[in-house]
């Protein structure tokens, strides 16, 4: 017979959690391979269908992913990756790529106006943020307490934390500034991976990274992906080099596909984890 903890909300709460960041990435495939088979080509990056037919859906999937990596709990350092994760995932999705190609393509008039929104969602997220944040040191649940647990986690926490911070005051500059926001989407990319990446590390069954084993025995799943993480990120600039135009884009998805993945060995290992 099932137990109580088995049927507890939080329990399946945290299940459906997981099963969303694998099932929200289908939506954007889904309306990326229907651009592709009737326009018979791809855009050269994620965030080049800003302006195209998949817009509304590639801003629904990233900022949903980013709200659920911020609500979901994990372990110490692993809940402060994601939640930084989350964070920039907001911004590789509200400050398209290569902006000012963008804007030098439409009248001034528009010009003003996209810049305009692209203003407004920074400091809308800029302050629901902060608000989430003195919200979580009131209630204690600020995951900074979490990084104290050896010296690799208040490394990992510091860099992490000074990163965010880089990232904020260029994030302000280029609002302020109110041109092509140049930076902002290759930086929030970037931080996205690297956080990501924390996040994978910190369930290799490393003593310094968690003070309990969470690989549920597949350490060298884990392992691989973030190999397989550098290795894309790596191969950006090499695919660039070689002339490939939808470089970026190739990369991406590599990235994605290797994260949704470690959601599923999470929702497997932690579906009916021992009470």
């Amino acid at each position: 017979m099932a137990t109580s903890l088995e049927h507890s909300p939080g329990r399946s709460t945290l299940r459906y959690v997981r099963l969303m960041l694998l099932a929200v990435p289908l939506l954007l495939v889904v309306a990326i391979v229907i651009y592709g088979i009737a326009n018979q080509r791809i855009e050269d990056s994620l965030s080049s269908y800003y302006l195209g037919p998949a817009r509304d859906l590639f801003v629904a999937m990233l900022v949903t992913t980013g709200v659920l990596l911020v609500v979901y709990t994990g372990d110490e350092l692993e809940d402060y990756a994601l939640n930084l994760a989350g964070f920039y995932a907001m911004f590789v999705a509200l400050v398209p790529t290569k902006l000012g190609e963008t804007l030098a393509q439409l009248p001034l008039g528009e010009q003003r106006r996209l810049i305009f929104s692209v203003q407004v969602s920074v400091i809308a997220v800029l302050v629901v943020s902060s608000v989430f944040i003195w919200l979580g040191i009131r209630t204690s649940r600020a995951p900074h307490r979490a990084l104290f647990h050896s010296t690799a986690t208040k490394a990992l926490g510091l860099l992490s934390t000074l990163l965010l911070v880089g990232f904020v005051l260029l994030l302000l500059w280029r609002t302020v500034e109110g041109k092509q926001f140049a930076g902002v989407h290759a930086s929030a990319a970037f931080l996205l991976i690297f956080s990501m990446g924390i996040a994978i590390a910190s369930h290799l069954d490393h003593k310094p990274l968690c003070a309990m084993d969470t690989s549920g025995g597949k350490k060298l799943h884990y392992a691989i992906i973030l190999v397989l993480m550098l290795i894309g990120l790596i191969a950006w600039p090499i695919l660039l080099a070689a002339g490939i135009q939808e470089a970026l884009f190739i990369v991406e998805w590599f990235e994605i596909s290797l994260f949704s993945y470690f959601w599923y060995l999470e929702s497997r290992r932690l579906w009916n984890p021992a009470a």
